[in-house]
């Protein structure tokens, strides 16, 4: 089937989202069907590409920063995304819309809904769905609380990624469109082994990975990495990713002369993978997710996790076998279990078993989750 994505963010810009819309599109086509996205464009890409089976199409919409948008870029985006769908393309092109979140995504589905009786599918990453965030989100919630309402009941499908997600979709809903939310998750890479390392070096290599703000908690990270400095732990901290709060780091970390402190950026998702693969320990005390992207790869990295109990870390994280879960802001506690590891697992050269995990796992691969959402369009379109 002919296919359109729509994602105001996709790899090299945004985070999770952008990284979940790529994985899917690329397991498309392996199958063999024609997928566009429809993006943002930013400084050093095409504005144009198509290969194999997959166009890309970035349009130019006030986007400032790689990393992280704001609601008035969302807004441009979205209108222009809205009108060159509706001028660019005709009703044969495409059997199916996938859109990611019920704003902007859906939005501009829902036109072409209107006008060409498209079928949709929103999919939920959490905040879009109201009342999810309401302490980050309140504002935006009251204000668009309808119009979502309305995009989410006249969408054919709505995808949610965890079992916690789906009474917040529900509740706007009604609970007699209740049988139109489907939970899909985000998928897995295939699950390493943590490499083994010589004790002579032993070095605790520990990553963050997430934009740079307070719904990611980076500053607690931080102190925690402080407190096991304190404790003579040999640890090395890398923070991967970008955001307002990196200046408040850096100068956290002059102030109290904190080593052993690495800043990359933003990279690429190859090169996320890489120091992925040649670290320990991931450190996510998010206060909210839909579905960690950060989490998911670092259990398929072998690593082990300290992360929040929020949606999504609960199905992934099994407490002890491939992480801890923390308290959000908790500095103490985490630095605590990180100690705690570092003693008896990692000196033990420990590497959670795989094998116990792996069949959970193995139903998640991007593989079988693409084939789920294949599946959910060939009944809508069955049903149409």
């Amino acid at each position: 089937m002919n296919i359109l994505l729509l994602n105001y963010e996709y790899p090299p810009l945004g985070g999770g989202a952008g990284i979940v819309t790529q994985h899917l599109a690329s397991c498309f086509i392996n199958t063999h069907h024609e997928v566009t996205v429809v993006t943002t464009w930013f400084s050093g890409e095409s504005e144009f590409f198509s290969e194999n089976r997959l166009t890309i199409i970035r349009l130019k919409a006030k986007r400032k920063v790689s990393f992280q948008s704001n609601p008035y870029e969302m807004y441009d985006w979205m209108m222009k995304a809205k009108e060159y769908c509706l001028s660019h393309f005709s009703s044969t092109d495409f059997q199916i819309c996938l859109a990611n979140f019920s704003l902007p995504g859906g939005y501009v589905a829902n036109a072409l809904n209107q006008k060409w009786k498209l079928p949709y599918v929103i999919l939920s990453h959490g905040h879009d769905i109201p009342w999810f965030s309401p302490k980050q989100m309140f504002f935006w919630h009251l204000l668009l609380y309808f119009p979502i309402k309305k995009l989410l009941k006249h969408a054919a499908k709505i995808v949610v990624l965890t079992n916690q997600l789906k009474p917040a979709a529900s509740k706007i809903i009604g609970s007699q469109h209740e049988n139109k939310i489907e939970v899909i998750p985000n998928g897995i890479l295939p699950l390493q082994t943590r490499k083994s390392f010589n004790k002579e070096d032993a070095i605790l290599k520990s990553v963050f990975v997430g934009r740079l703000v307070q719904q990611k908690d980076p500053l607690t990270v931080l102190k925690a990495h402080a407190v096991l400095l304190q404790q003579q732990i040999p640890v090395h901290l890398t923070f991967i990713g970008d955001g307002e709060l990196k200046s408040n780091l850096e100068a956290y970390i002059k102030k109290h002369k904190i080593t052993n402190v690495e800043f990359v950026g933003k990279v690429s998702q190859s090169q996320v993978l890489e120091i992925l693969s040649n670290s320990h320990v991931l450190i996510a005390p998010s206060k909210e997710e839909a579905m960690s992207m950060a989490v998911l790869e670092a259990i398929s990295s072998g690593l082990y996790v300290f992360a929040t109990p929020i949606s999504g870390n609960k199905e992934l994280i099994d407490d002890g076998v491939n992480g801890n879960f923390v308290e959000y802001g908790n500095v103490n506690q985490i630095a605590h279990k990180i100690s705690d590891f570092y003693f008896q697992k990692f000196l033990q050269n420990y590497s959670y078993p795989t094998a116990q995990l792996g069949h959970t796992f193995q139903e998640n691969t991007w593989e079988h989750i693409a084939q789920r959402y294949i599946q959910l369009f060939t009944e809508i379109l069955k049903d149409n």
